[in-house]
């Protein structure tokens, strides 16, 4: 017997969109519902899927086990906390949510109700950085990681480029080192007039144990669309950078050379896209009934870093 998933969209955006193309192309799911605030233009989903303006209909259909949430920011934490209270596994967008009560408010009600809750931080579900992650376990001596990502924009009204660009970074950086940094500093590296305060770059620096250290360069107001991460050794470091590199780059003093991944590591789906990664290990937990949060404890932590550089870019902005 096949077993279907039920899944529920919520938020029909570009991010939503993805979901809707991805899912059509996985067995054993069954996008049931969509939930979106705005109809028009929607024509297409509304002719192909049961979709309504309100999402109650999802976070409390007896129909639906897995609840995907593809919403702005500051809904996120509503509408999970209906969803996990309703026995709903749960996809969310990064940023989990935009405080660390919140998204510790999320762990304990998963905990609670043994549901499931992934948070979307794509990078972490990428083939390439998960045998990336897996071949840097052998070595030994990690000293630092340095990222830059980033875009010109958004430009959002509401929350600063910190949430759009720094989450998939603090993510990856807290995923190797496998700690919470002991100190947390950042400064601005670029920013716009005065009265575009939601318009700057940004380097974020964090210290770990053993003298380790990262320094995470993100921002909205970039040249072009980056995302490059190296994880530095004694001897040699290494480069995730999918945007122009299909493979991971060996880097040992000038020569960079690209790593090909032998049989042992054919597991990892190199032709898999991250998302479609995320949702079929999202499926898996349904069918098996999981209580998987790592994500949201991950999610958590990450929010807790954000929060806190937040603090100090607004008391260096206040001093201006």
């Amino acid at each position: 017997m096949i077993f279907n998933s039920h899944l529920g969209l919520i938020g029909a955006g570009k991010w939503g969109l993805n979901y809707v193309k991805t899912i059509q192309n996985i067995d054993e799911s069954i996008l049931k519902k969509i939930a979106c605030k705005n109809l028009k233009n929607k024509s297409k989903l509304i002719h192909k899927y049961d979709v309504s303006n309100d999402w109650h209909d999802i976070t409390s259909s007896s129909d639906i086990q897995g609840v995907i949430i593809a919403t702005p920011p500051k809904n996120h934490f509503e509408i999970a906390k209906e969803a996990i209270q309703n026995k709903k596994s749960v996809i969310i967008e990064k940023p989990v949510t935009l405080n660390s009560k919140d998204a510790k408010y999320l762990k304990d009600l998963a905990l609670k109700n043994k549901v499931s809750v992934r948070v979307n931080h794509v990078y972490l579900y990428h083939p390439l950085y998960r045998f990336l992650k897996s071949y840097i376990a052998q070595q030994k001596k990690l000293n630092s990681i340095i990222s830059i990502a980033g875009n010109y924009g958004p430009f959002r009204n509401d929350v600063s480029p910190l949430w759009d660009w720094a989450p998939h970074d603090i993510a990856m950086c807290l995923d190797i080192m496998g700690e919470f940094p002991s100190k947390i500093s950042a400064h601005f590296s670029k920013q716009e007039e005065k009265d575009k305060k939601n318009q700057f770059n940004v380097s974020i620096n964090l210290c770990f144990e053993n003298n380790k250290f990262a320094v995470l360069n993100v921002g909205n107001i970039m040249q072009s669309k980056k995302r490059f991460l190296k994880v530095n050794f004694e001897n040699k470091s290494f480069i995730f950078d999918p945007l122009n590199f299909s493979s991971i780059q060996e880097v040992k003093g000038s020569d960079i050379l690209p790593i090909n991944p032998t049989a042992e590591y054919s597991s990892f789906n190199f032709f898999t896209t991250p998302l479609e990664i995320l949702l079929k290990e999202f499926i898996k937990d349904i069918k098996n009934s999981s209580t998987i949060i790592s994500d949201l404890i991950l999610g958590e932590k990450v929010v807790q870093v954000i929060e806190l550089v937040d603090e100090q870019l607004i008391n260096i902005h206040s001093q201006k």
